[in-house]
This record gives structure tokens, sequence and C-alpha cells, in this order.
């Protein structure tokens, strides 16, 4: 995250709590003081047992104004070195209770961790690990360790801006949602967040539950689940095109899913999927074709695959751009405390480097009414909600403060909000997104093979000026449509050809476009329909 290189120079010229502009304005009430927190949380079924995650590698409980230290893994965690000797991207970023936590007991943190000796070859510090630990009462067992996931980042340049993401919710449909960065270095060059066979640059959607190290299961109805040929797997993405997704949450009310995304140099975005939108599910939000909005690295430079993708990608609902000291986005929490007056239902985030909490309206297909709320909090690492909807803000400087408005008689708690799920159960409908992949072209033959990636079982059908399929002896001109039937997620490759003048002007000049066009019904669901071009090749 990009505040975690810029926080020396500015932490000499951070400016003091803004404090509210009436006595009717909203205002902080301080919790305590920690070391570097980045993430607050509570008990699921206590709102009065406040937890604060430290960078370094520590979780401490706040309760009745003591506070204990629950979780001590600071000797697996790779924190970063002091400010000003490089990128400082690293840490224990967050942590999630399960949702059935008053009886298993368990949760979950992702940091990025240290070498570990006993497996020796490669080195594998800086790598990206979702684990699991066991607490009993006000304290964790460090030895209840159970390895769920863990993604190899490159090693060879430690202080090589890799965008960690950092995220962990178990979302409304009981499966747990992790955030994931594009891997650096800076721009991508390598592609991750635009390449589903590897997990970076993505939100990730697994059921963490098992006994052993590294068990867990991919839930059957996520996009790419049964893809072949990951690398790294890639049946656990949910939604990709991401940069460094550091923040995201759920709408305590509706369900909805937020992702605060931080920018390249440009702009900084916010993304929005509400349920009826399937949660992102499958959607590509454009890095590195688009940083925001925008086309990257800029007119005229994008790499073929991003030229393919023109059309596909999920656009922010808001972005802002590097302007008065703007340097990171923050993403936050649709607010559901009813004692906030009118923030109620208003999504908050903050800009790491100017520390102004802001609020907008969330919707498709933008979001709407930016406002200051009237206070700021110097270098806001993240914002935190606890089982009673109230909301909290960390500061790297170390201290974290409730939210609170100062109106009698306000009432208090969360409204009707979504039950906690104690088995994961999707209730989501069947996605119908798609996309195109590769395009190879016979030269020989002047056909080309299409490849269209589904996120499962459907039927795929292929129209289109010129495009047919090889009859077979004996069928009826219908059958020269492709109606395939796909049985599972994953790639499906269809055969493009040339007919009538488009096959003549193809033979007279070796070259002609044709325009695909692919309608996908996912099995029990809606049908879906995208259009592509595609230059048809022959050699004389």
């Amino acid at each position: 995250m990009r505040f975690l290189r810029t926080f020396t120079a500015l932490l000499f010229a951070a400016a003091a709590l803004t404090a509210p502009a009436s006595a009717e304005a909203l205002s902080l009430e301080g919790v305590g003081t920690f070391e570097s927190p980045t993430y607050v949380t509570s008990d699921p079924g206590d709102a009065n047992r406040l937890f604060v995650v430290e960078r370094p590698g520590r979780i401490q409980l706040t309760e009745a104004g003591n506070t204990t230290t629950f979780l001590d893994i600071e000797s697996l965690v790779l924190s970063p070195p002091e400010p000003g000797t490089g990128n400082n991207e690293g840490g224990l970023f967050s942590m999630a209770f399960s949702p059935g936590y008053a009886a298993d007991g368990l949760f979950y943190v992702v940091y990025r961790g240290v070498d570990d000796p006993d497996t020796g070859g490669e080195d594998e510090s800086g790598d990206w690990h979702l684990d699991e630990f066991s607490a009993n009462g006000d304290t964790a067992d460090p030895a209840s360790r159970r390895e769920v996931l863990t993604v190899d980042y490159p090693s060879a340049d430690l202080n090589a801006q890799l965008h960690y993401g950092g995220q962990l919710e178990f979302g409304p449909d009981g499966y747990l949602y992790a955030s994931i960065g594009d891997g650096g270095p800076q721009g991508d060059p390598n592609g991750n967040a635009q390449d589903v066979t590897d997990l970076f640059g993505s939100i990730l959607r697994i059921d963490p539950s098992g006994s052993s190290p590294g068990e867990y299961s991919v839930p059957s109805d996520n996009p790419f689940a049964g893809t072949a040929g990951c690398a790294d797997g890639c049946d656990e993405i949910w939604s990709y095109g991401l940069r460094n997704p550091w923040r995201f949450s759920f709408d305590r009310e509706t369900g909805a899913l937020a992702i605060g995304d931080v920018g390249q140099s440009t702009w900084e975005e916010v993304d929005y999927e509400p349920v009826s939108a399937e949660l992102g599910r499958g959607d590509n939000f454009g890095w590195n074709c688009r940083e925001g909005a925008h086309p990257y690295p800029g007119p005229g430079e994008p790499a073929p695959v991003c030229a393919d993708r023109v059309g596909t990608f999920t656009e922010p609902v808001f972005e802002y751009q590097h302007l008065d000291g703007n340097c990171s986005v923050t993403g936050g929490y649709v607010v559901r405390t009813l004692s906030l007056g009118d923030l109620f239902g208003r999504y908050l985030y903050a800009d790491f480097c100017v520390g102004e909490l802001r609020s907008l309206s969330l919707g498709l297909p933008a979001a709407g009414g930016d406002r200051s709320e009237g206070l700021s909090v110097p270098f806001v690492t993240s914002f935190g909600e606890d089982a009673d909807c109230r909301i909290y803000v960390a500061s790297l400087t170390g201290p974290v403060y409730r939210l609170t408005e100062p109106a009698a008689g306000a009432p208090a708690g969360c409204p009707a909000e979504l039950p906690p799920s104690t088995s994961p159960a999707s209730t989501l409908p069947p996605s119908n997104a798609f996309s195109f992949g590769k395009v190879k072209r016979n030269k020989r033959k002047g056909t080309a093979t299409l490849t269209v990636i589904v996120p499962g079982p459907g039927t795929l059908v292929l129209t289109g000026k010129g495009l047919v399929k090889q009859r077979p002896s004996g069928a009826s001109r219908a059958a020269r449509i492709v109606a395939k039937t796909v049985s599972a997620a994953g790639k499906v490759k269809l055969k493009v050809r040339s007919k009538g003048k488009k096959k003549r002007t193809l033979n007279r000049t070796g070259k002609v476009k044709v325009k695909a066009k692919i309608t996908y019904t996912p099995t029990g669901g809606d049908p879906n329909k995208k259009s592509k071009r595609i230059k048809l090749v022959k050699r004389l």
C-alpha cells in the first residue's frame, strides 16, 4: 500500500486531529493507542470485546478499559524496515472471526511472512499467508496455527513494491473472502492482475474449514472453479483485475460488497457490487489495463490483452485524482449504526496521506454525494466495524478512535442486520458473466479458434454474419451455428470461419474481419450476450 512508503515524509507534516465544526457534528472518541494498528474488529458475539491488529504481528484485546495481548505471532511476521529505508509493505494486515466463533473459537489472519528455515530450499520471505488460529477465552495459542493458504511472492528484492491486499471478511453467504494485491512491482509489468491462472490482483472466496495444513475447499459456484491449467490455482478467485485492494467490506444490511482499490500514480477507486450483481462474481475490475476508469499506462500503450478485453471491464463507481496531497484510498464501511444520524447508509472512506474522513452514497452505475464529514485522522490505515455496527478509525501513528455523535437519546446498535451464517451456503443466482481469452488463427484454413472463459455449466451459442461450424454430413443448415453445452467452469474453444461474401473477400484479399456474437446461458440462469471482432487471415 502506498501509505507505507510515504509515511516518513508525511509524518512530520501531519496536522493535528481536526475537531468537528459544531457540537452537533460527528466526533471521535479515543479507544486507545497501539503499535502501528492496521485493523479493528470485535468479537461477533460481544461488541465490547474489541480487537486491534498491530502491524508487527500482535492482536490486542481491549475490554472495559483493559488491554491485553490476545495473539502474538511476531516471529512469523515479516515486518517492514524502519520508515525511509525502502518499501514498507508488510506486517500483520487483518483478521476475521469464524461465523461460528462462539462454538468453535476459530479465527483467521493474513500477513506477510518470514522465511521458514525448517522447509529448506528457496527463501520464502515475503510470502502472503492466510492462517487459522484457535482461541480460548481471552487468548489464542500461537501453537494452534494451521496454515490455510500461502501464496509465493517474489523474494529477490524485499524492498520492491509488492502489493499485498490483506483484507479478510466472511461474506453474507458464510464464505471467507480475502484480498491479495497484484504482486508488483509498480505497474504490474507481468500482467498478474489480468491473469486468472494465478491468484494475484484478486478477491478470493473459499471455505477455510479443515483440520490439516493447506486444507480448505473452493465453492462450486466460484467463477473459475474447475478451470484447467492454473499454475498456482485459480479456482479460489472470485473477482480480479485489482491492483491493491487493501480494504473491502460487506454492507451489514444489504450484503453489498465495496472495495477500496489503491491506485498507481493518478487515480484511486472504489468498486461496488450489490447482491443483485452477484457481488462481483467473475468481474474484471480492469487493472493493469485501466487505472480507475482510465486507460493504463496511457494512449497507444496498452498491452494486447487489454485491447482484447475493452468493453468487458467493471468500472469503478467512484474515483478521485492525486491532487492536494491525495495518495492512497483507505476503504471503509457502509455505516449501519443507528446513532450516527444522516451518515447512516453512507460509505465512509479516507485518503491515507490527507486523512480527511469522507462519505458517499454507493450505487450503480455511479456513487454520488461525496462529502467531507468534518474530521481528519493522520494516516488512516483502516476503518473497523464491531458487532453493534459502531465504526472505528485506526491511525498508523497509534491511536484508534470510535466514531460518535453527541445526539441526546440517539438509538444505538444495528438495524435488522444479516444474521451470521454458521454453515457456508451460496444463495446467489448462477453467474452469466463470461470473458474472452486468446484467439488463435489457422492461416492455411482461414479459420480462428476463439477461447471463451465461462463461470459454470450452461450453453454457448455463436452467431454472426459469416460465422459457421463445419456441418456434419446430412445435418441441417441450422447445425452450422455452434450450440455447445458447457459442463463446468473453464475455457471453451469455438471455431470461427467465413462464408458467402466474407469467404470470397478472404480468398481475394487474404484477410477479413467478422463480428462474433456469443450468448452464454448458465444452467438455471439468464442469458448474457457479448460481441468480439475477429480478424481472419489466409495465406494466399
